[in-house]
């Protein structure tokens, strides 16, 4: 009796731990962060400031050549917790090239830009750019910071 007492709880073991190993499984394919994408940042002004600040990104695979993305989507984060970041969609002007014409930095500080690229093939690259954002008083422009 204990025998098949104790095979039973070993067969009710087994079932619940074939669940939990083959959740990883069912994740799909995990993002690739190996694809020849490089993304280069400019913003105006420089330094960046608070307030709206224009993006413009040169996306090139590795050898150089532009490359036409189907979307490009940023995301803007401070260093530090507790500020909501903030979101917006790049525009396509050509030749590799993709502006947000008002990038919105909420404070100053240190900033780490999320540049999510969407190929036409459905593939997707993260990359990610850091920056120090500083009041628009520090740069010179009109106004304190904020």
């Amino acid at each position: 009796m204990a025998s098949f007492t104790r095979r039973r709880l070993l067969a009710c073991g087994l079932l619940l731990l074939l669940p939990a190993l083959s959740i990883p499984g069912c994740r799909g394919e995990a993002p690739s962060d190996d694809l020849p994408v490089r993304v280069a940042v400019s913003v105006a002004p420089t330094p960046p400031i608070v307030g709206p600040n224009r993006l413009v990104l040169d996306i090139t695979d590795d050898q150089g050549a532009e490359l036409e993305a189907a979307a490009v989507r940023i995301e803007g984060t401070m260093t530090h917790a507790g500020m909501v970041p903030v979101f917006d969609t790049a525009t396509h002007q050509g030749g590799g090239r993709w502006v947000v014409p008002e990038f919105d930095f909420t404070m100053g500080g240190e900033w780490i830009l999320i540049i999510q690229v969407e190929l036409p093939d459905g593939r997707e690259a993260t990359r990610r750019h850091e920056l120090n954002v500083v009041g628009r008083g520090a740069a010179g422009g009109a106004g304190g910071a904020r």
